[in-house]
C-alpha cells in the first residue's frame, strides 16, 4: 500500500490557500454546521459529547419521518414507500431525495389518481411538512447559538486575505450561520440579491462579472435555497409575477430546493443560476474548489464537479472528507480515476489518483507544529515529556481536516493577526 506525507499534503494546501491571484471557491456542506458544538461542558471526568447545533442529513431525516407520520397511517406508509423507491433506484434514503420525490410526483399525479397511496392535496401537505421541519431545525434560537462558531475564524480569515481574484462560497445549507459570521466579521457579502427595502434575486448578475462586486466581496452561493427566503407576489403592468426575497429566517421553508426540479421559473432561477456559476468558476483556468462538509450525496452537484474535471485538466478539486476512508468507496473510486481530485480523509488520502495511508517521512517538531497541529494529529510524544516515540508511532497519525472546527483553526494558524 502506498503512502502519503501529510506534512507536504497540508504545505500544498497552505500555498493553495495563500495563492492570491488563483481563482478559489469552496463548497460548504451540512457538516459544516453540524461542527458547532452546543453540548454542555463535560462533569469532570466524563467523555465530552457532541451535540451538532443543526444536525446532519441522517438525523434530519428521521425528525422529518417522524413529522410526516404524525400526519396520519397515509403519509407513514406513503413515507417508507418512498425511502423504498430511493433505495432500489441506488440514491441515498435521505430527506433531500423524498422531497424530490414528493415534488416528481406532485407534477406527475392526474386528477382523481393516488401515487404512493396520497392524492395531490395529501402530497402537497407532505411537502409542506418536510419543508417546514426542515426550516424549523435549521432554524435554531438565538440564544442557543454560540457567540464564537468555527464560522467566525472562517470569516476572519477571509477577510484577512488580499486577493486579486473573488473568494466564492458555494454552500448546500439552509442556516444562515455562515452570514452570521460573515457579518460579524465586517466582510463584505453578495448573494445575488439587490436592493435595499426587500432585496430580490437578480439572476443576470451571475453572468456578467461587470455586474459582480470586486475581489474585497465574498461572494455567498446557496445551491439547495435558504430559510431567509420567500416568495413575494408583485404587481406588474396589470399582471401578477413573482420573485424571491431574502427577509428574516422563516419557518416556512418555501424556498427549500433540494432537488433539480422546480415548479416555476421564480424557483427554478436561484437553484439555476447557482449551478451555472459553480460550472463557470471550475472552468476558469487552474480553478481550486475546495470541499468540506459535502459527502459528495447530491447526484447533481456532483455531476457538474466530475464533468468539469473530466473536461479540463487544469481544474482542481480538493474534497476534504469527516469520515475515514475505504479503497472501495464511491469517491475514493472516483478519485483514483482523475488525478484532478484529491480525496483527504482521517486515515488516508487519494492524491494524484493514488490511494495510500498517512505516514510523516520525520516527525512533527516545533519547527512545523506551528501549522501542523491544527491539521494532522500526529502520534508523536510531545519533546518535553521524555524519549520520542518509536518511528512506527512517531510517524503516524491522523488528518484533521475534514473537520470543519479543525479547518478552521488552521486558516486561522495562517493568519496569526486573528484573535
Amino acid at each position: 500500500m502506498s503512502a502519503h506525507d501529510p506534512r507536504r499534503v497540508v504545505e500544498d494546501l497552505r500555498d493553495h490557500l495563500a495563492a492570491h491571484d488563483r481563482r478559489l471557491a469552496f463548497l460548504l456542506g451540512a457538516g459544516t454546521s453540524s461542527a458547532v458544538n452546543v453540548a454542555p461542558p463535560p462533569t469532570p471526568g466524563a467523555k465530552p459529547e457532541h451535540k451538532p447545533i443543526i444536525p446532519g442529513v441522517i438525523d434530519l431525516t428521521t425528525i422529518c419521518a417522524t413529522a410526516v407520520s404524525k400526519i396520519g397511517n397515509p403519509y407513514s406508509a406513503a413515507w417508507e414507500s418512498m425511502i423504498k423507491q430511493c433505495e432500489k433506484s441506488g440514491r441515498k434514503a435521505n430527506v433531500e431525495n423524498v422531497l424530490s420525490q414528493v415534488r416528481l410526483k406532485m407534477d406527475a399525479i392526474g386528477e382523481g389518481e393516488t401515487l404512493v397511496g396520497l392524492n395531490r392535496l395529501q402530497l402537497i401537505e407532505v411537502e409542506k411538512t418536510i419543508c417546514s421541519t426542515i426550516a424549523d431545525v435549521v432554524s435554531p434560537a438565538d440564544s442557543i447559538i454560540s457567540q464564537r462558531m468555527p464560522h467566525h475564524d472562517f470569516a476572519d480569515w477571509a477577510k484577512k486575505v488580499s486577493r486579486t481574484a473573488p473568494l466564492e462560497i458555494f454552500t448546500t445549507n439552509y442556516d444562515v450561520l455562515l452570514e452570521r459570521a460573515l457579518e460579524a466579521s465586517g466582510v463584505p457579502v453578495f448573494d445575488g440579491f439587490v436592493g435595499t427595502l426587500r432585496p430580490f434575486f437578480y439572476p443576470e448578475c451571475l453572468e456578467d462579472e461587470d455586474l459582480l462586486p470586486k475581489p474585497k466581496w465574498i461572494r455567498l452561493w446557496k445551491l439547495h435555497g435558504s430559510v431567509n427566503w420567500v416568495l413575494e407576489a408583485v404587481e406588474s403592468v396589470g399582471a401578477t409575477r413573482k420573485r424571491i426575497i431574502r427577509v428574516q429566517p422563516t419557518k416556512s421553508g418555501e424556498l427549500i430546493l433540494p432537488s433539480h426540479r422546480k415548479y416555476d421559473e421564480s424557483r427554478k432561477q436561484p437553484y439555476m443560476a447557482y449551478m451555472d456559476r459553480l460550472l463557470r468558476i471550475l472552468s476558469v483556468e487552474h480553478a481550486l474548489l475546495i470541499t468540506c462538509g459535502y459527502s459528495f450525496g447530491d447526484e447533481h452537484i456532483n455531476a457538474i464537479l466530475y464533468g468539469a474535471l473530466d473536461n479540463r485538466n487544469t481544474a482542481n478539486i480538493i474534497s476534504l472528507q469527516f469520515g475515514d476512508l475505504k479503497e472501495t468507496d464511491d469517491l475514493v473510486k472516483a478519485a483514483m480515476h482523475r488525478p484532478n481530485l484529491t480525496v483527504i480523509g482521517p486515515n488516508g488520502a487519494v492524491i494524484s489518483g493514488i490511494w495510500g495511508t498517512w505516514q510523516l517521512t520525520e516527525p512533527v517538531d516545533a519547527k512545523t507544529s506551528s501549522f501542523m497541529d491544527a491539521a494532522f494529529d500526529s502520534n508523536a510524544l510531545p519533546e518535553d515529556e521524555g524519549s520520542p516515540a518509536t518511528a512506527s508511532a512517531d510517524l503516524k497519525g491522523t488528518m484533521r481536516l475534514g473537520n470543519f472546527n479543525w479547518l478552521c483553526q488552521f486558516l486561522k494558524a495562517m493568519s496569526p493577526g486573528i484573535q
